[in-house]
C-alpha cells in the first residue's frame, strides 16, 4: 500500500497564522479523503488547495501549486466537509471555504470534460451522431459512449449502446455535449481507446458522482489501469478546445 496523507490531528486545530503546507504530498497512486478517511485512486479523487489569500480552491486539473487536500467526488461530501470545518482542521489554520464550493467543483469538472471531448474530436478520436456512433460500436472501436442524460427514451433505446458491451456515461445534457462538438444538438458520442479516453473516462466518472448519475460498473478501475500503463499520456486541455 503506498503512503497516504497523515491522519487529521486530534482535537481542535491550532491557528498558527499560516497554513501547514510544508508536509509533502505522498508519492503513489492513492489518496485519503480528509472527511471519510477512505482511500481511493488519486485520479478518482478531488483535489483542493489553499490560495495565497487563504481561500479553499478546487483543483480539478491537479496542477495548482501547494499541498493538496483530497475529498471523494460527491456534493454531500464537499458540503459536509465545508460545514464541519474539515479544511481548516487539515490545514491547521483559519480558512475561507466558499459556500458554493460543490457548485464550483461541478462547473469545473463539466468544463474539463468538455475540453477533453473537444481534444478527442480534433484528434479524430471521438464521433457524434447516431449513425457514426453506431458504426464505431459495430466495429468494436469504441472505448465508451457518452449519452445525454436528458435524451428522449426512444433515442436511447434506438442506439442501445449497452448491448455492445462498452461503458455508457450520462453526466452531461444535450446542450453541453453539443457544445463540445460545435453542434446545435447531440445525444450520443463515442470515444475511441487511448490516453485521452482513459483520462476522459475518469473525469466523466467524477462528474457522474457529483451529479448522482449511475456510473458504468468497473469503468473507473479500467480507466485508472489504462491511464497508469507505461507511455500513456493525457494531453492537458486548454480552454479553447470546447469553443471551436
Amino acid at each position: 500500500m503506498p503512503p497516504i496523507d497523515s491522519p487529521l490531528p486530534a482535537g481542535p486545530a491550532e491557528d498558527s497564522g499560516e497554513p501547514d503546507l510544508s508536509t509533502p504530498e505522498p508519492d503513489g497512486p492513492s489518496r485519503r479523503c480528509i472527511l471519510s478517511r477512505s482511500v481511493r485512486p488519486k485520479e478518482a479523487m478531488l483535489r483542493f488547495v489553499v490560495s495565497p489569500d487563504r481561500v479553499v480552491t478546487p483543483d480539478v486539473d491537479g496542477r495548482l501549486p501547494g499541498r493538496g487536500f483530497w475529498l471523494s467526488p460527491a456534493p454531500d461530501v464537499i458540503e459536509t466537509a465545508r460545514r464541519k470545518g474539515v479544511f481548516p482542521k487539515a490545514a491547521r489554520c483559519s480558512l475561507t471555504v466558499p459556500e458554493d464550493l460543490a457548485e464550483r467543483v461541478d462547473a469545473l469538472l463539466e468544463e474539463r470534460c468538455l475540453r477533453l471531448v473537444g481534444l478527442a474530436r480534433k484528434a479524430g478520436q471521438a464521433v457524434v451522431g447516431y449513425e457514426k456512433v453506431r458504426g464505431v460500436l459495430q466495429k468494436g472501436g469504441a472505448a465508451f459512449v457518452i449519452e445525454a442524460f436528458d435524451a428522449a427514451e426512444n433515442a436511447r433505446k434506438k442506439l442501445n449502446a449497452a448491448q455492445f458491451g462498452v461503458p455508457v456515461f450520462r453526466p452531461l445534457d444535450r446542450e453541453a455535449l453539443a457544445r463540445a462538438f460545435a453542434r446545435d444538438n447531440a445525444v450520443h458520442a463515442a470515444v475511441m481507446p487511448g490516453g485521452l479516453a482513459s483520462g476522459l473516462a475518469i473525469d466523466l466518472e467524477r462528474l457522474s458522482r457529483m451529479r448522482g448519475r449511475i456510473s458504468p460498473e468497473n469503468a473507473l478501475e479500467k480507466a485508472v489501469s489504462d491511464l497508469r500503463r507505461p507511455g500513456v499520456r493525457v494531453p492537458r486541455p486548454g480552454r479553447r478546445e470546447a469553443e471551436t
